[in-house]
């Protein structure tokens, strides 16, 4: 009679923790507390939209037509709160993305953020460093953001941003 075979698990090997390091009182490093301001500073931020705010901002945002390249987004909490990751509309992706995952510029005003774009069958979404882009310039839930490719061989896009709450 055959003993059964056992199936190993694929994947990373869990490291141990270190008992010191589970057992003690002391904060456990920078990480845990930026994480902590990470959600208070997100929740704090959230913001009720009525339907006819978010309309004045997109209808001002619709009044701008920049001579470039450009595409329009309007805020959501997905882009903004839960894992902060913003997708881009298909067309501009694959017509000027196409094969970028790597960090590209995003301005507003004079001031530069390195944001990562990752570009995926046809599909790019902004990841890391979009959060805090969102954060410094107070960029919020129902804002609509006009995104102009300024330079694609540094890849810079220049954001122009309507507020809701400019439009009150």
């Amino acid at each position: 009679m055959a003993t059964p075979k056992i199936l190993k698990k694929r994947g990373r090997k869990k490291k141990n923790p270190n008992p010191e390091e589970v057992n003690s009182s002391t904060p456990r490093g920078v990480g845990s507390e930026n994480r902590s301001k990470f959600y208070e500073s997100a929740s704090a931020r959230m913001r009720t939209v009525t339907a006819e705010e978010r309309e004045r901002a997109i209808t001002a945002a619709k009044t701008y037509e920049p001579t470039n390249p450009f595409f329009r987004v309007v805020l959501r909490p997905s882009y903004l709160y839960r894992g902060c990751i913003m997708y881009l509309p298909s067309g501009i992706a694959e017509k000027y993305l196409s094969g970028i995952s790597s960090f590209i510029k995003i301005q507003l005003g004079e001031k530069q953020w390195p944001v990562r774009c990752l570009y995926k069958a046809g599909r790019a979404k902004f990841s890391q460093g979009w959060y805090e882009f969102t954060l410094e310039n107070n960029i919020g839930e129902g804002d609509v953001c006009v995104f102009e490719l300024l330079s694609t061989r540094d890849f810079v896009l220049k954001v122009t941003a309507f507020r809701v709450n400019q439009y009150v």
